[in-house]
């Protein structure tokens, strides 16, 4: 059973410490108002989701600041981001490491793809690693919507190779995500172990916004899923006051909390069509009011933000 401690930090938003025997000792939740103008609004995507992104992670950071010990202490070459191609991108980390703190934070780069085994099981492939600019003895930095975990443990895995092959140390691992499912949040503590095998003072700080999600349909994050999502009781009234009631409304346990990330920041109108497609036909499930009145927006808000991929160049620089 999960513990959920509230921990003052002057942030501007409220942090969780969640103790739970599958999850790293130091795993957060922070409830801020830049991640749910994402979680709760679909439609919002390409540069202003990036924006967005940018806000949640300058807020992951400053949470980091306080809370992850000697972060303050480390110097420009004992910290790194890894990037997982596509979706760390739209994280743009080091854009929100750069507005915060004033400094370039060096990327590493690792090109991963997700693929179904079979039913609720998945691997991932890597296809590219450059690891220029790993430090050692340092941290490591990553933002990422994690949903199984697959490609989260093939980057990690890559990464503890080249440490080894360096003969490099590592202090601890720093991973941000704006939506994060528990059971893939499950895999950093397995990682944990594996790295403290090699390097015992290691650590893994894990920072989630709004809630730990469950997972259904191999990677759909939601709101609701008895056993599985970590909620803080905010959060829950929250959900209730957009998506209808927490415990019985259909959206809360229905709706994917994120969609797919890369294709909300590089494919916008996949990720629309995608969205109004959810909204069409779950028009012919869901019965309670709220979360009728919630799916017709998302289809006519939808459909607004088409037709403004349409628009020429000229006119779309036009406030």
């Amino acid at each position: 059973m999960e513990v959920l401690k509230r921990i003052n930090v002057p942030i501007g938003a409220r942090v969780y410490n969640v103790g739970h025997p599958k999850l790293p000792r130091n795993s957060y939740i922070v409830c801020m108002p830049q991640a749910r103008r994402i979680l709760y609004d679909p439609v919002v995507c390409g540069g202003k989701l990036r924006r967005l992104a940018i806000e949640c992670n300058k807020v992951f950071l400053a949470a980091a600041w306080h809370l992850v010990p000697n972060f303050r202490k480390l110097r420009a070459n004992e910290v790194a981001e890894v990037v997982v191609l596509r979706g760390g991108l739209g994280y743009a980390l080091d854009v929100a490491f750069n507005e915060l703190f004033g400094g370039y934070l060096p990327q590493c780069f690792i090109g991963a793809r997700r693929f179904r085994i079979s039913g609720e099981e998945f691997g991932a492939e890597i296809s590219y690693c450059n690891f220029d600019p790993l430090p050692d003895n340092g941290a490591l930095l990553m933002g990422d919507t994690i949903a199984t975990g697959a490609s989260l443990s093939q980057t990690l895995g890559e990464v503890q190779d080249e440490l080894l092959k360096r003969s490099y140390g590592i202090k601890k691992l720093l991973v941000f995500s704006i939506a994060a499912a528990f059971r893939g949040c499950t895999k950093l503590l397995e990682w944990e172990e594996k790295f403290r095998e090699h390097w015992p003072n290691f650590r893994v700080y894990l920072f989630t916004a709004e809630e730990l999600f469950g997972l259904d349909e191999g990677t759909h994050l939601r709101f609701r899923k008895e056993g599985e999502a970590i909620v803080p009781e905010e959060t829950k009234a929250y959900v209730s006051r957009v998506y209808g009631d927490y415990e019985t409304a259909f959206l809360p346990g229905n709706i994917c909390a994120i969609f797919d990330w890369g294709d909300r920041i590089f494919r916008l109108r996949q990720h629309l069509e995608d969205v109004m497609k959810f909204a069409r036909s779950s028009l012919k499930a869901a019965e309670d009011r709220k979360s009728r009145g919630m799916l017709k927006k998302m289809e006519r808000d939808s459909r607004l933000e088409l037709k403004r991929l349409d628009r020429s160049l000229l006119r779309a620089s036009k406030p």
